[in-house]
């Protein structure tokens, strides 16, 4: 199977009920998708991590004049060789980033073809799925407002998730947001890397009386990890802005790092997906991949979660049900939700909803 055109797809999905939260008032995801289409006709999607109109501007121009011109008639069964060459060939642009995101895309639509070639799921081709259905975890805005995120969980724990998350930096804020789940509801607060360690080591105590199942990006610079002992009753997720399998592995043998989380974009695709659940395997980690998507990634992420001997959740994004390219909840609140089976990823965005949000 020979890779005939490679398009970046530039969309712009608007929230039809908010303008967006307080502390992320964008009324529009927007997203990078990507199509692999092969001179046999077979098509493959996949996905960039992206929610700004800058930084879509700069993964549509990687993908499509930096990255893709690697892939031009090269074989798909080659995607596994093509991933490393284009790490080698950018690796001076950083082994993180813009050039790995747009590879995952790429990589991922590739997997999309391998699978419908054979006839296979993702999750047969990467093993076989272990579960059917994978828990939902609430993945909330950020409010910076004690009041607005406690009203937002509550709407969650409504629904039914399984588990919630926060995106909040005020510690206070975090407490509030707490209060309304059980002990029996796991909750994870994303810092996005606001705090620094002497922050986090001073409120110790509080940040301990939250029973935390991680506390995501705490500190910045997070390099500060690798030498921290562990911070005793708060164990710390990261590893969602790394780039390779060697470096989340490098990471989760710090002491104080409790959970790694692998981003299917972040780190360049699905074969370096599996690379990194390799290298974690007999790490003393739990592993919840990052996924903050809607689209390809998160059927990817989907199959990839399938597939790990450990369960853990799908973290499903503020977003509403018109702005899905799927027919199938990815961006509904719910207790749980169900792995695809179809071959490849399972489904293929709906070509109305492409046109509907496709920009200019």
């Amino acid at each position: 199977m020979i890779i005939e055109r490679i398009d970046p797809i530039a969309l712009r999905v608007p929230f039809a009920q908010r303008a967006g939260a307080p502390g992320d008032p964008s009324d529009a995801l927007h997203m990078v998708l990507c199509r692999v289409t092969t001179r046999s006709g077979l098509v493959g999607y996949g996905e960039c991590l992206c929610n700004r109109p800058p930084m879509q501007h700069g993964l549509v121009a990687t993908m499509r004049d930096a990255v893709a011109p690697l892939y031009l008639g090269r074989s798909v069964e080659e995607r596994a060789s093509l991933n490393v060459a284009v790490r080698v060939r950018f690796a001076s642009f950083g082994r993180a980033g813009a050039v790995l995101n747009a590879l995952g895309a790429i990589d991922t639509a590739l997997w999309d073809i391998a699978g419908k070639a054979a006839g296979q799921s993702l999750s047969q081709m990467i093993g076989g799925a272990k579960r059917t259905h994978v828990p939902v975890m609430a993945s909330l805005d950020r409010y910076d407002h004690a009041g607005r995120v406690r009203a937002r969980v509550e709407q969650a724990l409504a629904a039914g998730v399984a588990s919630v998350k926060v995106h909040e930096y005020d510690l206070a804020v975090i407490e509030e947001a707490r209060r309304p789940v059980g002990a029996d509801i796991p909750f994870v607060a994303d810092c996005n890397n606001a705090h620094t360690l002497a922050d986090i080591t001073r409120e110790l105590a509080r940040w301990r009386a939250l029973n935390l199942l991680w506390l995501e990006d705490p500190v910045w610079p997070p390099e500060i990890l690798l030498d921290t002992p562990a911070l005793p009753g708060v164990p710390v997720g990261l590893g969602a802005d790394l780039g390779s399998a060697e470096q989340l592995a490098l990471y989760a043998k710090a002491p104080s790092v409790a959970v790694a989380q692998p981003d299917v974009c972040m780190i360049g695709g699905v074969t370096e997906s599996l690379r990194a659940l390799a290298a974690l395997r007999d790490l003393n980690v739990s592993v919840a991949p990052h996924t903050p998507f809607i689209g390809p990634a998160a059927l990817a992420s989907l199959h990839l979660i399938a597939a790990m001997e450990a369960p853990t959740f799908f973290a499903t994004v503020e977003a509403e049900d018109q702005m899905a390219p799927f027919a199938i909840g990815l961006t509904t609140w719910k207790p749980e939700i169900e792995v695809p089976t179809g071959p490849g990823l399972g489904h293929d965005p709906d070509p109305a909803w492409l046109k509907r949000h496709a920009m200019a």
